[in-house]
């Protein structure tokens, strides 16, 4: 296997033959059937704090302190960014498609990526260290440094 991950990572869903891996600025995107590099992703200007795989394995979301980048790999390239300040994690929301949750400091952001429209939810003390989905429930779980876990619907 190639070099590459040092923060996260994580196999497509569904299909399963790709592995990202997050290390510094950049996410790699392996075929680890073929053990080959696929896709070198760049353009944050941090560190990658989390990556997540929609539900179909088609787009890979990557979270920096300064911005949250979704890739096609259909194409390689970034189709969606949203820039702020302060985001740790994130999750395709598990029923609407073009939902993305995304973990900050103290708070969630909903992000509606074809409007490019935001809401913001006052959610834990602290950091929001982790975000999970489940598709069958349609809840997203998120844990924080505040020593919570809380349970959204």
């Amino acid at each position: 296997m190639e070099q590459g991950g040092t923060v996260q990572v994580r196999f497509q869903p569904r299909i399963g033959h790709l592995l990202a891996a997050a290390s510094e600025n950049t996410v790699s995107v392996f075929d680890v059937e073929n053990d080959r590099l696929t896709y070198s992703l760049k353009g944050h200007t941090t560190e990658v704090h989390s990556i997540c795989w929609d539900t179909n394995g088609d787009y890979l979301a990557s979270v920096s302190q300064e911005s949250v980048r979704v890739w096609s790999l259909a194409s390689g390239e970034c189709i969606h960014e949203l820039s702020g300040n302060n985001y740790h994690s994130c999750v395709f929301h598990p029923t609407y498609s073009t939902l993305m949750v995304i973990g900050g400091y103290q708070s969630l952001e909903l992000w509606n990526m074809t409007e490019n429209k935001c809401m913001t939810i006052a959610a834990h003390d602290c950091v929001i260290s982790a975000l999970s989905q489940s598709p069958l429930t349609g809840m997203v779980a998120s844990a924080s440094h505040d020593k919570s876990v809380k349970i959204w619907k």
